[in-house]
């Protein structure tokens, strides 16, 4: 039976081999662009959590804007806002509670698990990929998914590789 990750397996590995990504996992990123990442993070997160907090709520402490914000607050460097995150806020305020699933699974669950590498990689205390009820947000996540989901979940990976395209151009990632 095919899975949602092996229908989003593509645009998965097209974000991981990414540039600004493999500087992120490779440890080098600095606080200032790292800054910038969280911050454009954080605006996508408070948009997606506010839209589906409805859907959230049996899914006890997956919510991670104010650790983002906390990590943000503890860098204490300027930011760049860019365009893919206005738009992917933009996106997110137009979809179904279905749709808002795909990107509920794309951006949280990869902090339950990519994020657990990360937070060993980044400046600061990398709070946003803590969790108090890893292993069971996981199982609670995965009972609301389905294959149908794919697209929209591909659409959220696309939008991912934007913003990542985005830090790259700025801070010249290669």
């Amino acid at each position: 039976m095919t899975t949602l990750k092996e229908l989003t397996q593509h645009n998965h590995e097209l974000a991981e081999q990414h540039p600004f990504t493999k500087l992120l996992l490779g440890g080098r990123v600095t606080s200032g662009i790292y800054a910038t990442y969280l911050a454009n993070q954080l605006l996508q997160y408070q948009v997606l959590e506010n839209c589906s907090s409805h859907l959230l709520q049996d899914l006890p402490n997956i919510q991670r804007s104010d650790l983002i914000f906390d990590d943000l607050l503890e860098l204490g460097e300027p930011v760049i806002i860019f365009n893919s995150t206005k738009l992917y806020c933009s996106h997110v305020k137009s979809l179904t509670d279905h749709q808002l699933w795909a990107h509920i699974y794309t951006k949280h669950m990869g902090d339950l698990y990519g994020g657990q590498l990360i937070k060993t990689k980044v400046p600061g205390s990398g709070h946003m990929y803590s969790f108090e009820n890893r292993k069971e947000l996981i199982s609670s996540l995965r009972e609301k998914l389905d294959i149908s989901m794919a697209t929209e979940a591909n659409k959220c990976f696309e939008l991912t590789i934007n913003l990542f395209d985005d830090i790259a151009h700025e801070y010249n990632i290669q």
